[in-house]
């Protein structure tokens, strides 16, 4: 919390703790202990969060405040300066030892917890591990990669009548394997109620586009009494994608067609209604991309140049985006062999959120900071920058130093797009590189 202004690194943490008699995974295993202790998530932190190559960051908005009410300690009152809304956090640790006790003994015999990949078969669990339910697929399944394991397998009460249902996004195969995934969603007690395949008829100016189809990802939103199910799909082989939104009983509408892969979605709560934000990548533009779309506007499409080969001539909403706004590529991603850049991940913080963007490759991706109300902020890049630039000079791809890189002493240029298709820009300032 003293050093909330800055990234703190794992050698600094050792040195300042341990004297620097540990290695790095000791400050990783305490900071893992932190996060479960906090509630808090790696990938959408709301406290520490991981900047990669780099180290640790507080993220949460700290004010230091004198509480005037007093703790009774024996006879005597004791007044306590504090800091909110850690403190709240704080004071919960003290409850754990009792709470891990208590819900021990609460927990609902039977309830699904979490699933697992076994050959062509899905098995629930309880939170023990113990085998509830299994649903036999007929087909191999593909085990999915750490990166999805996250929306692959959800457990939500999808009604809202406190019975939970388990979603299932099962791959039939790797990428570029047919898309033959199905989202399958399951009751408590292992009946299938609906399934989803992505299918969608659509036609651009580039011919033989029109699937086959894949997720990408998969949002559960929480609406006022039920939730809703919203899903990026990518084409299998090249570049379109779509959004559906499900109800809980599978039923789909779609809400935006764009010419690029959609890699990750988030909602947003703003002071002027909900978003639901898509990151990606835009191929005309060669950029990656963040489309903002209001939960009460038409389904939009992403705005693309009339006549070019990524418009979409059939089958796509007419309206645009509330927001679409492309990320430059670095200065690395364009000296090296990769076409774009693509933003893979969205990640909720304090006061806003930060898209983040690989820059291909063993490029150190790109951090863009937004404040809640999506105004742009501040970008930074990983913590092997230099290493690559100096690398890139070495091999003759720029033909500058990195002392007198032009991208450190310039502002990064978002191009945003507005609901009526007009085009601007903005001048973001870059968090600088250290020399």
């Amino acid at each position: 919390m003293d050093n909330r202004q800055r990234v703190v690194s794992k050698a600094e943490l050792l040195e300042r703790i341990w004297g620097g008699a540990r290695d790095v995974s000791t400050v990783e295993h305490a900071i893992g202990k932190l996060r479960r202790a906090l509630g808090d998530d790696a990938e959408e932190a709301r406290y520490v969060q991981t900047v990669p190559g780099q180290g640790y960051r507080f993220v949460a908005e700290v004010q230091p405040v004198v509480v005037k009410s007093a703790l009774v300690v024996g006879d005597a009152a004791v007044h306590r300066r504090t800091f909110r809304p850690v403190w709240m956090a704080v004071a919960a640790l003290a409850c754990l030892s009792v709470l891990g006790a208590a819900i021990a003994y609460i927990v609902i015999p039977g309830r699904v917890a979490r699933g697992a990949w076994n050959g062509d078969t899905f098995v629930a669990m309880s939170d023990s591990g113990r085998p509830l339910w299994k649903y036999r697929f007929g087909s191999p399944l593909w085990g999915p990669p750490a990166d999805e394991s996250r929306w692959r397998t959800q457990i939500v009460d999808l009604g809202g009548d406190g019975v939970p249902e388990v979603l299932v996004a099962a791959a039939f195969g790797p990428p570029v394997s047919g898309g033959k995934d199905e989202i399958f969603c399951f009751s408590s007690s292992g009946t299938v109620l609906w399934r989803y395949k992505p299918k969608v008829d659509i036609e651009f100016n580039t011919r033989d586009l029109n699937g086959p189809w894949r997720p990408s990802d998969v949002l559960v939103v929480p609406e006022s009494r039920y939730s809703t199910i919203w899903v990026a799909v990518v084409h299998d082989v090249w570049w379109p994608s779509f959004i559906d939104r499900l109800s809980p009983a599978g039923v789909r509408s779609r809400v935006f067609t764009s010419s690029g892969d959609i890699m990750a979605l988030q909602r947003l709560q703003t002071k002027t209604g909900s978003y639901m934000l898509a990151a990606g990548v835009n191929n005309e533009y060669r950029r990656a991309s963040l489309a903002v779309l209001s939960e009460t506007d038409p389904a939009s499409t992403s705005p693309q140049t009339e006549g070019s080969e990524y418009q979409c001539i059939r089958g796509c909403p007419a309206a645009r985006p509330f927001r679409y706004i492309l990320l430059p590529r670095s200065e690395l991603n364009t000296a090296s062999d990769a076409p774009y850049n693509t933003a893979i991940r969205i990640l909720t913080r304090p006061g806003g959120i930060t898209v983040q963007t690989s820059e291909g490759g063993t490029l150190p991706g790109g951090f863009y900071d937004f404040s809640q109300e999506l105004q742009p902020e501040r970008v930074a890049y990983g913590g092997n920058y230099r290493e690559m630039h100096r690398r890139f000079e070495r091999e003759g791809r720029i033909r500058h130093s990195f002392k007198d890189c032009p991208e450190r002493k310039s502002p990064a240029i978002l191009r945003i797009c507005d609901d009526h298709g007009n085009w601007s820009t903005v001048a973001v300032p870059r968090v600088p590189t250290p020399d």
